[in-house]
Protein backbone atom coordinates (compact mmCIF):
# COMPACT_ATOMS: atom_id res chain seq x y z
CA UNK A 1 0.00 0.00 0.00
CA UNK A 2 1.51 3.58 -1.02
CA UNK A 3 2.19 6.51 1.54
CA UNK A 4 -0.90 8.38 0.15
CA UNK A 5 -3.25 5.20 0.62
CA UNK A 6 -2.39 4.74 3.97
CA UNK A 7 -2.50 8.43 4.48
CA UNK A 8 -5.94 9.04 3.15
CA UNK A 9 -7.56 5.97 5.14
CA UNK A 10 -5.68 7.35 8.07
CA UNK A 11 -7.83 10.36 7.47
CA UNK A 12 -10.93 8.43 7.52
CA UNK A 13 -10.72 5.98 10.31
CA UNK A 14 -11.13 8.44 13.66
CA UNK A 15 -14.14 9.72 12.24
CA UNK A 16 -15.55 6.64 10.76
CA UNK A 17 -15.19 4.77 14.15
CA UNK A 18 -16.73 7.74 15.87
CA UNK A 19 -19.51 8.16 13.22
CA UNK A 20 -20.68 4.70 13.69
CA UNK A 21 -20.26 4.67 17.55
CA UNK A 22 -22.36 8.50 17.61
CA UNK A 23 -25.31 7.01 14.91
CA UNK A 24 -25.56 3.57 17.23
CA UNK A 25 -26.14 6.29 20.50
CA UNK A 26 -28.56 8.20 18.53
CA UNK A 27 -30.66 5.21 17.12
CA UNK A 28 -30.88 3.88 20.51
CA UNK A 29 -31.99 6.88 22.47
CA UNK A 30 -34.74 7.53 19.47
CA UNK A 31 -35.42 3.64 20.38
CA UNK A 32 -35.23 4.10 24.27
CA UNK A 33 -38.69 4.81 25.17
CA UNK A 34 -40.08 1.24 23.63
CA UNK A 35 -37.81 0.18 26.17
CA UNK A 36 -38.20 1.51 28.94
CA UNK A 37 -42.31 1.35 28.87
CA UNK A 38 -41.27 -2.64 28.61
CA UNK A 39 -39.94 -2.21 31.70
CA UNK A 40 -42.15 0.35 34.00
CA UNK A 41 -45.40 0.47 31.64
CA UNK A 42 -45.92 -3.25 30.83
CA UNK A 43 -43.73 -5.09 33.63
CA UNK A 44 -41.19 -6.89 31.97
CA UNK A 45 -38.30 -7.84 33.72
CA UNK A 46 -35.04 -5.47 33.75
CA UNK A 47 -32.87 -7.99 32.71
CA UNK A 48 -34.34 -9.79 29.64
CA UNK A 49 -34.94 -6.33 28.28
CA UNK A 50 -31.36 -5.54 28.44
CA UNK A 51 -30.77 -8.58 26.28
CA UNK A 52 -33.87 -7.60 23.98
CA UNK A 53 -32.04 -3.94 23.28
CA UNK A 54 -28.49 -6.12 22.93
CA UNK A 55 -29.92 -8.08 20.37
CA UNK A 56 -31.13 -4.94 18.49
CA UNK A 57 -28.15 -3.81 18.15
CA UNK A 58 -26.72 -5.47 14.95
CA UNK A 59 -29.94 -4.30 13.15
CA UNK A 60 -28.98 -0.54 13.81
CA UNK A 61 -24.96 -1.25 12.75
CA UNK A 62 -26.01 -2.30 9.37
CA UNK A 63 -27.93 1.12 8.90
CA UNK A 64 -24.76 2.98 10.97
CA UNK A 65 -21.82 2.07 8.05
CA UNK A 66 -23.19 3.81 5.49
CA UNK A 67 -24.05 6.94 6.94
CA UNK A 68 -20.75 6.98 9.25
CA UNK A 69 -18.96 6.17 6.14
CA UNK A 70 -20.24 8.84 4.17
CA UNK A 71 -19.88 11.54 7.02
CA UNK A 72 -15.88 10.32 7.28
CA UNK A 73 -15.24 10.60 3.50
CA UNK A 74 -16.95 14.31 3.90
CA UNK A 75 -14.49 14.94 6.74
CA UNK A 76 -11.46 13.49 5.70
CA UNK A 77 -12.01 14.88 2.03
CA UNK A 78 -12.69 18.23 3.63
CA UNK A 79 -10.29 18.66 5.87
CA UNK A 80 -7.17 17.67 3.13
CA UNK A 81 -8.66 20.29 0.67
CA UNK A 82 -9.08 23.10 3.54
CA UNK A 83 -5.36 22.77 4.56
CA UNK A 84 -4.57 22.88 0.93
CA UNK A 85 -3.27 18.91 0.74
CA UNK A 86 -5.44 17.98 -2.06
CA UNK A 87 -4.02 21.13 -3.73
CA UNK A 88 -0.58 19.85 -3.17
CA UNK A 89 -1.14 16.60 -4.40
CA UNK A 90 -3.01 17.93 -7.47
CA UNK A 91 0.03 20.21 -8.24
CA UNK A 92 2.06 17.19 -8.36
CA UNK A 93 0.64 15.61 -10.66
CA UNK A 94 -1.95 13.23 -8.87
CA UNK A 95 -5.63 13.07 -9.80
CA UNK A 96 -8.45 13.99 -7.79
CA UNK A 97 -9.47 10.19 -8.67
CA UNK A 98 -6.18 8.95 -7.49
CA UNK A 99 -6.47 10.43 -4.73
CA UNK A 100 -10.40 9.14 -3.46
CA UNK A 101 -9.10 5.48 -5.01
CA UNK A 102 -8.62 4.60 -1.48
CA UNK A 103 -11.38 6.00 -0.02
CA UNK A 104 -13.36 3.82 -2.64
CA UNK A 105 -11.87 0.80 -2.23
CA UNK A 106 -12.61 0.89 1.91
CA UNK A 107 -16.37 1.36 0.64
CA UNK A 108 -16.11 -1.84 -1.30
CA UNK A 109 -14.78 -3.61 1.88
CA UNK A 110 -17.28 -1.76 4.63
CA UNK A 111 -20.16 -2.76 2.24
CA UNK A 112 -18.96 -6.19 1.21
CA UNK A 113 -18.47 -6.47 5.27
CA UNK A 114 -21.94 -4.76 6.13
CA UNK A 115 -24.03 -7.69 3.78
CA UNK A 116 -22.24 -10.61 5.30
CA UNK A 117 -22.85 -8.70 8.81
CA UNK A 118 -26.36 -8.44 7.45
CA UNK A 119 -26.70 -11.96 6.39
CA UNK A 120 -25.10 -13.69 9.06
CA UNK A 121 -25.28 -11.51 12.07
CA UNK A 122 -28.61 -9.59 11.75
CA UNK A 123 -31.14 -12.76 11.53
CA UNK A 124 -29.83 -14.37 13.73
CA UNK A 125 -29.64 -11.40 16.33
CA UNK A 126 -33.22 -10.64 15.56
CA UNK A 127 -34.83 -13.99 15.89
CA UNK A 128 -32.71 -14.07 19.62
CA UNK A 129 -34.73 -10.20 20.09
CA UNK A 130 -38.12 -12.16 18.84
CA UNK A 131 -37.47 -15.36 21.27
CA UNK A 132 -37.19 -12.83 24.41
CA UNK A 133 -40.25 -11.21 22.85
CA UNK A 134 -42.16 -14.24 22.81
CA UNK A 135 -40.59 -15.04 26.51
CA UNK A 136 -41.88 -11.72 27.96
CA UNK A 137 -45.34 -12.68 26.63
CA UNK A 138 -45.45 -14.97 29.89
CA UNK A 139 -44.89 -12.15 32.51
CA UNK A 140 -46.22 -8.98 30.99
CA UNK A 141 -50.11 -7.27 31.03
CA UNK A 142 -49.87 -6.17 27.66
CA UNK A 143 -49.36 -7.52 24.32
CA UNK A 144 -46.02 -7.85 22.39
CA UNK A 145 -47.77 -7.36 19.18
CA UNK A 146 -45.94 -5.66 16.27
CA UNK A 147 -48.15 -3.90 13.90
CA UNK A 148 -48.04 -3.90 10.08
CA UNK A 149 -46.28 -7.38 10.29
CA UNK A 150 -47.96 -11.01 9.50
CA UNK A 151 -46.53 -13.11 11.95
CA UNK A 152 -47.80 -16.99 12.66
CA UNK A 153 -49.33 -18.29 15.96
CA UNK A 154 -48.94 -21.66 16.70
CA UNK A 155 -52.23 -23.70 16.07
CA UNK A 156 -52.35 -23.11 12.48
CA UNK A 157 -53.19 -19.48 12.74
CA UNK A 158 -51.90 -15.95 11.07
CA UNK A 159 -52.55 -12.72 12.50
CA UNK A 160 -51.86 -9.18 11.08
CA UNK A 161 -52.64 -6.02 13.72
CA UNK A 162 -52.56 -3.09 11.81
CA UNK A 163 -52.28 -0.69 15.13
CA UNK A 164 -51.07 -1.20 18.53
CA UNK A 165 -51.66 0.88 21.41
CA UNK A 166 -49.01 0.77 23.90
CA UNK A 167 -50.62 2.92 26.50
CA UNK A 168 -53.48 0.44 27.15
CA UNK A 169 -52.77 -2.31 24.39
CA UNK A 170 -55.81 -2.04 22.36
CA UNK A 171 -55.11 -3.48 18.98
CA UNK A 172 -56.82 -2.23 15.88
CA UNK A 173 -58.14 -3.58 12.41
CA UNK A 174 -56.88 -7.40 13.21
CA UNK A 175 -57.04 -10.10 10.72
CA UNK A 176 -56.62 -13.69 10.90
CA UNK A 177 -56.42 -16.73 9.03
CA UNK A 178 -57.14 -19.58 10.74
CA UNK A 179 -56.41 -23.02 9.61
CA UNK A 180 -57.00 -25.03 12.98
CA UNK A 181 -60.19 -26.98 11.00
CA UNK A 182 -59.81 -29.04 8.56
CA UNK A 183 -60.98 -27.75 4.99
CA UNK A 184 -60.62 -24.59 3.46
CA UNK A 185 -59.41 -22.24 5.99
CA UNK A 186 -61.59 -19.63 7.73
CA UNK A 187 -61.06 -15.67 7.83
CA UNK A 188 -61.33 -13.85 11.18
CA UNK A 189 -61.56 -9.74 11.09
CA UNK A 190 -62.37 -7.11 13.93
CA UNK A 191 -62.29 -4.24 14.33
CA UNK A 192 -60.92 -3.90 17.73
CA UNK A 193 -59.10 -6.74 20.29
CA UNK A 194 -57.40 -6.90 23.73
CA UNK A 195 -55.06 -9.48 24.62
CA UNK A 196 -55.79 -11.19 28.01
CA UNK A 197 -52.91 -13.07 29.82
CA UNK A 198 -54.95 -15.72 31.94
CA UNK A 199 -51.20 -17.13 33.16
CA UNK A 200 -49.98 -20.91 33.51
CA UNK A 201 -48.97 -20.36 29.43
CA UNK A 202 -52.83 -19.63 28.30
CA UNK A 203 -54.43 -16.22 27.07
CA UNK A 204 -57.47 -14.61 25.30
CA UNK A 205 -58.02 -12.39 22.16
CA UNK A 206 -61.38 -10.77 22.90
CA UNK A 207 -62.31 -9.46 19.59
CA UNK A 208 -65.03 -6.42 19.00
CA UNK A 209 -67.00 -5.93 16.31
CA UNK A 210 -65.96 -7.85 13.29
CA UNK A 211 -66.88 -10.78 11.27
CA UNK A 212 -66.02 -14.51 10.37
CA UNK A 213 -65.74 -15.63 6.91
CA UNK A 214 -65.56 -19.47 5.56
CA UNK A 215 -64.80 -20.71 1.72
CA UNK A 216 -66.05 -23.35 0.22
CA UNK A 217 -63.59 -25.65 -1.85
CA UNK A 218 -63.46 -23.25 -4.71
CA UNK A 219 -61.91 -20.26 -2.76
CA UNK A 220 -65.17 -18.76 -2.81
CA UNK A 221 -67.38 -17.01 0.95
CA UNK A 222 -69.74 -19.67 1.81
CA UNK A 223 -71.23 -17.82 4.52
CA UNK A 224 -70.33 -15.14 6.53
CA UNK A 225 -71.12 -14.48 10.47
CA UNK A 226 -70.29 -11.27 11.85
CA UNK A 227 -69.85 -10.52 15.92
CA UNK A 228 -70.05 -8.58 18.97
CA UNK A 229 -67.46 -10.07 20.91
CA UNK A 230 -65.35 -13.18 20.14
CA UNK A 231 -62.77 -15.05 22.55
CA UNK A 232 -60.17 -17.20 20.88
CA UNK A 233 -58.56 -18.87 23.55
CA UNK A 234 -55.03 -20.34 22.65
CA UNK A 235 -52.23 -21.77 24.12
CA UNK A 236 -48.84 -19.63 24.67
CA UNK A 237 -46.56 -22.74 25.20
CA UNK A 238 -46.76 -24.34 21.52
CA UNK A 239 -44.38 -26.59 19.76
CA UNK A 240 -41.25 -24.24 20.32
CA UNK A 241 -42.38 -23.25 23.73
CA UNK A 242 -44.60 -19.86 23.15
CA UNK A 243 -47.67 -18.54 21.54
CA UNK A 244 -45.24 -17.08 18.73
CA UNK A 245 -43.85 -19.60 16.24
CA UNK A 246 -39.93 -19.27 14.88
CA UNK A 247 -41.19 -19.04 11.14
CA UNK A 248 -41.76 -15.55 11.94
CA UNK A 249 -42.74 -13.80 8.50
CA UNK A 250 -40.43 -10.54 9.63
CA UNK A 251 -38.20 -10.25 6.98
CA UNK A 252 -35.94 -8.71 8.80
CA UNK A 253 -35.29 -12.25 10.45
CA UNK A 254 -33.97 -13.85 7.27
CA UNK A 255 -31.16 -13.88 5.46
CA UNK A 256 -31.63 -13.48 1.27
CA UNK A 257 -31.78 -17.24 0.90
CA UNK A 258 -34.54 -17.60 3.24
CA UNK A 259 -36.53 -14.62 1.60
CA UNK A 260 -35.56 -16.10 -1.74
CA UNK A 261 -37.45 -19.75 -1.34
CA UNK A 262 -40.28 -17.78 1.08
CA UNK A 263 -40.56 -15.32 -2.27
CA UNK A 264 -40.74 -18.88 -4.60
CA UNK A 265 -42.70 -20.28 -2.74
CA UNK A 266 -45.21 -18.11 -2.57
CA UNK A 267 -45.30 -16.86 -5.92
CA UNK A 268 -46.27 -20.94 -6.91
CA UNK A 269 -49.63 -20.31 -5.20
CA UNK A 270 -50.26 -17.22 -6.77
CA UNK A 271 -49.82 -14.88 -3.85
CA UNK A 272 -48.66 -11.14 -3.39
CA UNK A 273 -44.91 -10.74 -3.90
CA UNK A 274 -44.27 -7.79 -3.97
CA UNK A 275 -43.20 -6.50 -0.63
CA UNK A 276 -41.19 -9.88 -0.21
CA UNK A 277 -39.01 -9.39 -3.87
CA UNK A 278 -38.72 -5.42 -2.16
CA UNK A 279 -36.91 -7.03 1.00
CA UNK A 280 -34.74 -9.43 -0.66
CA UNK A 281 -33.10 -6.71 -3.19
CA UNK A 282 -33.27 -4.53 -0.43
CA UNK A 283 -30.71 -6.99 1.50
CA UNK A 284 -28.04 -6.09 -0.50
CA UNK A 285 -28.91 -2.14 -1.59
CA UNK A 286 -28.71 -1.22 2.08
CA UNK A 287 -25.22 -2.48 3.02
CA UNK A 288 -23.97 -1.61 -0.29
CA UNK A 289 -25.30 2.31 0.60
CA UNK A 290 -21.67 2.62 2.02
CA UNK A 291 -20.35 2.52 -1.86
CA UNK A 292 -22.83 4.93 -2.95
CA UNK A 293 -22.42 7.26 0.31
CA UNK A 294 -18.77 7.31 -0.45
CA UNK A 295 -19.36 8.32 -4.67
CA UNK A 296 -20.85 11.51 -3.39
CA UNK A 297 -19.62 12.55 0.08
CA UNK A 298 -16.32 12.84 -1.72
CA UNK A 299 -16.52 15.66 -4.48
CA UNK A 300 -18.87 17.43 -1.90
CA UNK A 301 -16.27 17.16 0.85
CA UNK A 302 -13.51 19.11 -1.60
CA UNK A 303 -16.11 21.79 -2.94
CA UNK A 304 -17.78 22.82 0.28
CA UNK A 305 -14.67 22.71 2.21
CA UNK A 306 -13.92 26.68 2.42
CA UNK A 307 -17.31 26.96 4.16
CA UNK A 308 -15.84 25.58 7.45
CA UNK A 309 -15.43 22.93 9.67
CA UNK A 310 -19.52 21.81 10.80
CA UNK A 311 -20.58 22.25 7.01
CA UNK A 312 -19.61 18.15 6.64
CA UNK A 313 -21.66 17.40 9.48
CA UNK A 314 -24.11 19.44 8.19
CA UNK A 315 -24.28 17.66 4.38
CA UNK A 316 -23.88 14.53 6.41
CA UNK A 317 -27.49 15.08 8.30
CA UNK A 318 -28.90 16.31 4.70
CA UNK A 319 -27.82 13.73 2.76
CA UNK A 320 -28.67 11.26 5.59
CA UNK A 321 -31.93 12.93 5.67
CA UNK A 322 -32.52 12.53 1.54
CA UNK A 323 -31.22 9.14 1.29
CA UNK A 324 -33.83 7.46 3.87
CA UNK A 325 -36.65 9.43 2.91
CA UNK A 326 -35.84 8.17 -0.70
CA UNK A 327 -35.47 4.89 0.57
CA UNK A 328 -38.98 4.65 2.40
CA UNK A 329 -40.49 6.40 0.44
CA UNK A 330 -39.80 4.12 -2.73
CA UNK A 331 -40.13 0.57 -0.27
CA UNK A 332 -43.68 2.06 0.09
CA UNK A 333 -44.40 2.12 -3.07
CA UNK A 334 -42.70 -1.48 -4.26
CA UNK A 335 -44.60 -3.10 -1.48
CA UNK A 336 -47.67 -1.35 -2.85
CA UNK A 337 -46.90 -2.73 -6.44
CA UNK A 338 -46.92 1.46 -7.29
CA UNK A 339 -43.19 0.50 -8.84
CA UNK A 340 -41.03 -2.31 -9.76
CA UNK A 341 -39.25 -3.79 -7.23
CA UNK A 342 -35.97 -3.22 -8.24
CA UNK A 343 -36.98 0.46 -8.96
CA UNK A 344 -37.77 0.64 -4.65
CA UNK A 345 -34.91 -1.26 -3.72
CA UNK A 346 -31.97 0.63 -5.65
CA UNK A 347 -33.33 4.16 -6.82
CA UNK A 348 -31.72 5.74 -3.84
CA UNK A 349 -28.36 4.15 -4.52
CA UNK A 350 -29.13 4.70 -8.10
CA UNK A 351 -29.56 8.43 -7.60
CA UNK A 352 -26.90 9.06 -5.44
CA UNK A 353 -24.30 7.32 -7.73
CA UNK A 354 -25.22 9.06 -10.33
CA UNK A 355 -24.87 12.75 -9.00
CA UNK A 356 -21.42 11.16 -7.17
CA UNK A 357 -19.98 10.42 -10.67
CA UNK A 358 -21.07 13.70 -12.33
CA UNK A 359 -20.34 15.46 -9.42
CA UNK A 360 -16.54 13.34 -9.48
CA UNK A 361 -16.15 14.45 -13.24
CA UNK A 362 -16.80 18.04 -12.43
CA UNK A 363 -13.95 18.13 -9.72
CA UNK A 364 -11.60 16.25 -11.45
CA UNK A 365 -11.67 18.74 -14.67
CA UNK A 366 -11.09 21.53 -12.33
Amino acid sequence: MRILDRYVIGEMFRPFFFGVLGFVVIALSAALSQFTDLIFSAGAPTGEVIQLLLYTLPSIIVLTFPVAYLFASLLGIGRMTKDFEIIALRGSGVSFKRIIIPIMVGSILVSVGNFLFNEQIVPFANKQANRIKRELAFSVSKPLIKPNVFFKGTENRFFYVKDVDNTTGLMRDIFILDETQSGPPQVITAKQAHWINLGNGNSIWQLSDGSVHKYNEAGYVDHEIKYGTLNIQFSLTGPNGSFFSDDDMDPASQNSKDLQNKFKNVKKVGGDTHALEVALLMKYSVPLATFFAALIAAPLGMIFSRMGAYIGVALSIILVFVYYVLMQTFQAMGNAGVVPPFVAAWTQNILFGAIGAFLLWRVDRR
